[in-house]
């Protein structure tokens, strides 16, 4: 049987079956966290010795996720929420920088709301949800959003599938991650990081992330890490949707 995926949906599916049927798994995705543009998780996936992975996950109105890794490092313990975004064959490109700018125009623009297919969004939303499980009975209920959000406030409400997800997450909130897969250059992501670590005194909307927990990587980047460990599935989802991923 021959299965080929649509779009980001469907590599980001090929890639962690690939990787979790493979005998070298823990190898295997210690490398793949290790391409990340974000040294603090690059050093902690390292000392890896267990990953647990849930792909599109639903978090209810805090969004649906690409990915969570649940990272066990001997007495550590981490997760990693993971957005990927690509470029369409309907356009030209698709720049980090630009994502970025346009999340932050639309929070400071007062006839503005937050797009809810915007990378930074989606990163944003994820970490409202880690901050809100010290009070999960709130986090059930709801909590407030800034005036730029689509919804003045976000639940994570009463599904009894995401309260499983959650009630296994929530031991891994010591150290989390906000990692971005995008159809952008290497270079232009290590750029837009570095700055992004450095203006850590931003007012508003982010004025309370830990910069140093977001980092990124590119879908060339993980073409790459496919032809050389010899994922050929996912390679080969790749190669069908070639003008639809980067």
């Amino acid at each position: 049987m021959e299965i080929l995926g649509y779009s980001e949906r469907g590599v980001i599916n090929a890639l962690f079956y690939e990787i979790a049927y493979s005998a070298k798994s823990l190898h295997l995705s210690k490398e793949l966290l290790t391409l990340a543009d974000c040294p603090s998780l690059v050093e902690f996936s390292q000392r890896m010795t267990e990953v647990r992975v849930f792909i599109e996950q639903s978090l209810s109105d805090f969004g649906d996720a690409d990915a969570i890794l649940l990272l066990d490092a001997g007495d550590k313990k981490g997760v990693v929420f993971l957005e990927a975004k690509v470029k369409s064959s309907q356009r030209n490109e698709w720049k980090l920088e630009q994502e970025f700018e346009k999340f932050i125009s639309d929070c400071n623009k007062g006839d503005k709301k937050l797009s809810s297919s915007n990378l930074f969004t989606q990163l944003y939303h994820k970490h409202r949800f880690l901050n809100g499980l010290s009070d999960i009975e709130a986090l059930k209920k709801g909590i407030d959003f800034p005036k730029c959000s689509t919804k003045e406030t976000r639940k994570i409400g009463n599904n009894p599938v995401v309260l499983h997800t959650v009630k296994k997450i929530e031991p891994y909130v010591e150290n989390a991650w906000y990692i971005a897969l995008v159809p952008d250059t290497s270079l232009a992501l290590r750029d837009f990081y570095s700055d992004f670590r450095k203006n850590d005194k931003e007012e508003g909307i982010l004025s309370k992330l830990d910069r140093s927990r977001w980092g990124g990587l590119t879908w060339e980047q993980v073409a790459e890490f496919c032809k050389k460990f010899e994922l050929k599935n996912t390679k080969q989802v790749l190669d069908f949707n070639k003008g639809q991923i980067y």
